[in-house]
């Protein structure tokens, strides 16, 4: 990396990171406010509501980064801009196209680094920290932690269960019913058992009965039955329950694929949902990439002629981009526009504006 590299990189990571402090604070502050009574009626410890904070800080990165990377472009151009060190590298030789590579490069990063996080660890962190609230105003219930009547279907195994009860907490389940069904879609056996436990990475039922089925329907011989017995043909794991019962919100991009590749039969209101919110997911984490172009321009420009409306322009055209997005979303999930146009079209729209943009750079 050349020096020049280096230093236009320092006018924008120092600020940044001065940026991403105060955003983080500012958001623990006013979720804080929201949830403080009810730390405090729980009586939930210290060290708790710390570990709350930690949790919740991944579920923020994909407001935070944007907002913050654009205001220290905005600032680091400017303040070069300004002292006439921007006109200096260029007067040396050095195109402006050159010099806005390290900024491109780390929007483009920013981008890559907010996506693996909002694949990831966000979607966990998220739940766990709604989880927590919700078990803290309901001051340790047991019934919270049980979900009744749960259907779920693993298409690739041609697996369907109906659970009577879930446990989210201990994983353990009650009044269990697996139907296997063959190629062709006709049931080959009928499982039924009281419980179920995870031990050691499987499922072990208690009190099974499993009846053989004939293509018809009508039932193979006597059905056999265990008051015990590991089921090592069952490729569930809890995970898959518990994502059953999870909001879209939670669930990751490859989940919610996942469940849309099994849920094939549920009504086309609810898929289009779900579409909505994976294609949110996968697109969001561009718009780190995409306020750096729409930021370098404007703040290149902002040196020479004023701070107020280089800064009043790029968060204008940031915020409606935010507007654009959810009202794209509200689009797709009320099937008025196809899920994938409805949240990629801010994205399209707002790159070109950014690309036109850098292109009218002088």
């Amino acid at each position: 990396m050349k020096l020049i590299d280096k230093y236009l990189l320092a006018n924008v990571l120092v600020p940044l990171g001065y940026c991403l402090a105060a955003f983080l604070m500012i958001f623990v502050i006013f979720d804080l406010f929201s949830h403080l009574s009810d730390f405090i009626e729980a009586g939930t410890p210290l060290s708790a509501v710390f570990r709350f904070y930690l949790y919740l800080l991944p579920s923020a990165v994909i407001f935070i980064v944007p907002i913050s990377l654009l205001l220290a472009i905005l600032y680091g151009l400017s303040q070069l801009t300004r002292n006439n060190e921007l006109t200096a590298m260029r007067a040396s030789g050095v195109s402006l196209y050159r010099l806005m590579v390290p900024v491109i490069t780390l929007g483009l990063l920013a981008s890559i680094a907010v996506a693996v996080i909002n694949e990831t660890i966000a979607p966990w962190s998220a739940y766990w920290t709604n989880q927590f609230v919700r078990a803290e105003t309901h001051d340790g219930e047991i019934d919270f932690y049980v979900n009744t009547d749960l259907p779920f279907r693993n298409a690739e195994e041609q697996r369907v269960w109906m659970i009577g009860e879930f446990n989210r907490q201990t994983f353990e389940m009650k009044r269990i019913e697996v139907i296997q069904q063959r190629e062709d879609g006709s049931d080959a056996a009928r499982i039924r058992a009281r419980s179920a436990r995870w031990l050691d990475g499987k499922w072990w039922f208690v009190e099974v009965t499993t009846q053989q089925l004939d293509e018809q329907g009508y039932p193979l011989g006597p059905p056999r039955t265990d008051s015990r017995r590991e089921m090592v043909e069952f490729t569930e794991t809890p995970r898959d329950f518990i994502n059953v019962t999870k909001d879209p919100e939670f669930l990751s991009s490859r989940e919610l694929l996942e469940f849309i590749h099994a849920h094939q039969h549920v009504s086309r209101d609810t898929l289009a949902r779900h579409e909505v919110d994976l294609h949110y997911r996968l697109a969001m984490p561009w718009t780190c990439f995409i306020v750096t172009l729409l930021g370098l321009p404007i703040g290149a420009h902002t040196g020479r002629k004023g701070a107020f409306r280089g800064v009043a322009l790029a968060l204008g055209l940031f915020f409606s981009f935010y507007v654009l997005i959810n009202f794209g979303m509200a689009l797709g999930k009320n099937q008025t526009m196809e899920p994938w146009l409805a949240v990629w079209l801010p994205n399209m729209i707002f790159l070109t504006i950014g690309i036109v943009f850098v292109q009218r750079m002088r």
